[in-house]
């Protein structure tokens, strides 16, 4: 465990431990790009949502279908799609491009 805190990638506001968290947003696609340019551990679970994502926040993001535990302090900028995908549905960047989607700034306080 890091006495400092950490920054994640999520593609979905989930919470990632018990905790207390504050769910922020909608950020400004500039304020998401500050976010990711300052570095951030990308726990992306779908290669074609990172490399959207890549092209979308101006940084590298790689495809790493991992679980993230928050610990207090650290933060998250998820990306969050407006509608629900259909059952089974595995869409490519350029149709992840056409979702309507937001992002919002995770943080576990406590």
């Amino acid at each position: 465990m890091t006495d400092k805190p950490l920054r994640y990638l999520l593609n979905a506001p989930v919470l990632t431990s018990y905790g207390d968290f504050r769910f922020e947003g909608p950020l400004t696609l500039d304020d998401a790009r500050a976010f990711a340019a300052r570095g951030a551990y990308s726990a992306i679970g779908h290669a074609a949502t990172a490399q959207w994502l890549s092209q979308v926040l101006g940084v590298a993001v790689h495809c790493r279908r991992e679980a993230v535990r928050m610990a207090p302090g650290d933060q998250a900028l998820v990306l969050r799609f407006l509608s629900r995908l259909p059952e089974g549905a595995l869409l490519d960047a350029a149709a992840l491009a056409t979702l309507p989607h937001e992002f919002g700034l995770l943080t576990r306080l406590d």
